[in-house]
């Protein structure tokens, strides 16, 4: 016969969750929603926010004239029209990223899992966030207002640049994260007060810190590896957005033979210091938050 204490030690006894077909579906959403979707919430608000405000310069540098220098009306206009979809996008992104890593961690290298997601998912999400963004951008430009784009619609805003944009997200943001862990034990190892902890100058370095710092550094570097495909995917953006014949609907060599056209050697470093706080911020920020917190909580 079980006592008062037997039947407390079995109440109290954890519940161990794993994948959802396999967990209590109450116990798993509720685990999920209280600690990997805060996660993801706010690397993707945060990151959808940096997204919009480092995109808009780089749209108009390479319109080739065709938009005239942003305003900060025009600025503050774009931010309220973009910035929530950027945010809820990118979240949703990230979720179903997480997923996909920890699914595909099951049957090959942690590190290909990683930039295959990223490049898969990321090819996805991004592409539908930039042509959304340069869409709009040339709809107010212009003054031409549309009807809320369909379901089909923003499938198809995939289309321009979805080559270039893979390659992008996969070696930028997934090669990014990949590396994160490798440079901080670098660092760390550099760092060591040879008592488990790390200073500089004598100066205590917390652990999120060198996770942040490591992972900005990372992301530094794999951002100016792959600036040119991201100046070629913006270019796909802006040769959809004006409806060219040539190469559609993928552009794939129109775009990049456009953009080495236009800018010359430059294609492979304009934009970079924009696009570097939010690649190099964007991989600091995931390290830091860690979105692969709990990774027995998934799915499939």
């Amino acid at each position: 016969q079980d006592t008062g204490t037997d039947i407390d030690r079995y109440a109290s006894k954890p519940v161990t969750l794993g994948r959802l077909c396999s967990s209590d579906p109450l116990l798993w959403w509720g685990a999920w929603t209280t600690e990997v979707l805060p996660r993801t919430g706010i690397a993707g608000g945060v990151i959808g926010f940096i997204l919009v405000n480092t995109t808009m310069p780089q749209v108009v540098k390479t319109s080739d004239g065709k938009m005239p220098p942003l305003t900060r009306p025009m600025w503050l206009n774009m931010c309220v029209r973009i910035t929530p979809i950027a945010g809820g996008l990118k979240t949703a992104q990230y979720a179903v990223m997480r997923e996909m890593k920890l699914s595909l961690d099951q049957v090959c290298h942690p590190g290909l899992s990683t930039m295959l997601s990223f490049g898969v998912v990321g090819t996805l999400f991004q592409s539908v966030i930039y042509n959304t963004l340069i869409s709009e951008m040339y709809k107010v430009y212009t003054g031409q207002v549309k009807a809320k784009p369909s379901f089909g619609e923003l499938l198809c805003g995939v289309r321009p640049g979805v080559v270039w944009c893979f390659g992008r997200e996969c070696f930028s943001m997934g090669g990014g994260l990949y590396l994160g862990p490798f440079v901080k034990q670098r660092i760390a190892a550099s760092l060591s007060d040879g008592n488990g902890g790390h200073t500089i100058a004598g100066q205590q370095i917390p652990e999120g810190v060198l996770r942040f710092g490591s992972g900005f550094l990372s992301g530094a570097c794999t951002a100016l590896g792959t600036q040119w495909m991201h100046n070629v995917s913006l270019m796909a953006g802006r040769l959809a957005a004006h409806g060219q014949v040539e190469g559609a609907p993928y552009y794939t060599a129109a775009a990049y033979s456009t953009a080495y056209k236009e800018l010359g050697l430059s294609l492979f470093w304009l934009n970079y210091p924009q696009r570097m706080c939010l690649i190099a911020g964007a991989v600091a920020l995931l390290n830091m938050v860690d979105i692969f917190h709990r990774p027995e909580l998934r799915m499939l």
